[in-house]
């Protein structure tokens, strides 16, 4: 059984949030995508990568909170920061957003990988994945996979070559016994699922006719983690509670906030 306690994430690495979002608001960000793949968003300063690669490429949609005010809101839905506030305590920042897509019969899968990898701006622990289900998510889909409790340590595991059919270059090495205790994070559109950024995860090829998005968002608690702005290539926001020691120069969006497209100038 997929673990729904919070309680435990400390432990297990993850939990999963049912029903976040109603039926209204699902739909709503499912059009938002549609949107966003029709016509990309716009590129705002404050948005784009210091070493000028693109946000977007195929099956990928960048950094939307940091374009788009609309995307912004779905980061800071209370419900949202409920359930992060639920595993990582009061003091959250928003580091990072995207959205990954698997199109039906996409053969290409995501190895098995720690997500601190890819974020050398980011230090310390309890910095969590949000992954927002815009589609229902299953293993016919390609739903991702986690290994319980391969987080404990936060240690940076080595990395490998990953092979054809990767969206990802390299990956963790994994044994035969860690793999039998992967589960799959299966969960209707408008759920959720945290894991902890050190935790081993991965996902399938997509063998089916339908389309598996999710939206991927990064948050970090100000007690244990920080993020060095300088070398961080887009805003980090404040969206909960204080900012810490070395939050002098995160953006402020706390609830009490109504953000503008001042903040992408």
């Amino acid at each position: 059984m997929l673990n729904t306690d919070p309680a435990l994430f400390a432990d297990l690495g993850y939990c999963l949030f049912p029903d976040v979002l109603d039926l209204q608001e699902t739909a709503t960000l499912r059009r938002m995508l549609d949107e966003a793949l029709a016509t990309p968003l716009p590129r705002h300063a404050a948005a784009h990568r210091r070493d000028g690669s693109s946000l977007d490429r195929p099956g990928y949609v960048g950094e939307p909170h940091a374009r788009d005010l609309r995307w912004l809101d779905i980061c800071r839905h209370p419900r949202v920061l409920d359930a992060v506030a639920a595993a990582l305590g009061p003091n959250l920042i928003l580091v990072f957003s995207s959205v990954f897509i698997k199109l039906p019969q996409d053969p290409t899968q995501v190895a098995w990988h720690q997500d601190n990898t890819y974020w050398p701006s980011v230090h310390g622990t309890d910095v969590v994945t949000l992954w927002l289900a815009i589609d229902d998510a299953d293993v016919q889909n390609a739903a991702m996979q986690i290994i319980p409790g391969s987080h404990r340590g936060h240690e940076d595991l080595e990395m490998i070559p990953s092979g054809a059919n990767q969206t990802l270059g390299s990956k963790v090495a994994t044994t035969p016994e860690q793999e039998a205790r992967a589960v799959t994070l299966a969960m209707r559109a408008g759920s959720l699922s945290l894991h902890d950024s050190y935790i081993l995860h991965g996902s399938g090829a997509n063998q089916s006719d339908r389309r598996r998005a999710g939206y991927t968002i990064r948050y970090c608690s100000t007690d244990t983690a920080w993020v060095d702005v300088e070398k961080h290539p887009i805003p980090v926001f404040l969206v909960r509670g204080e900012a810490g020691q070395r939050g002098a120069d995160y953006t402020d969006l706390r609830p009490h906030i109504t953000p503008t497209l001042a903040i992408y100038s």
